[in-house]
């Protein structure tokens, strides 16, 4: 199973809410939604992109593997 840990990264940033996030990076509240819920299908690499560069993360820092 993979998490992202998008929750994580907003709490270290003290990120309160989506519209900041949503304004700097363009993804969409629902996208957003999504992905803190840990409820989306996948991520494309242009959203995967915009959250490395906002955060300044790598991948590995905003997703995880979790064996089953």
């Amino acid at each position: 199973m993979i998490k992202v840990k998008l929750s994580d990264l907003m709490g270290i940033h003290k990120i309160k809410s989506f519209s900041a996030l949503e304004k700097e990076t363009n993804i969409t509240r629902k996208t957003l939604t999504k992905l803190y819920d840990g409820e989306g299908k996948g991520i494309d690499y242009d959203t995967l992109n915009k959250l490395c560069v906002y955060f300044k993360c790598q991948p590995g820092d905003l997703l995880e593997h979790i064996p089953d």
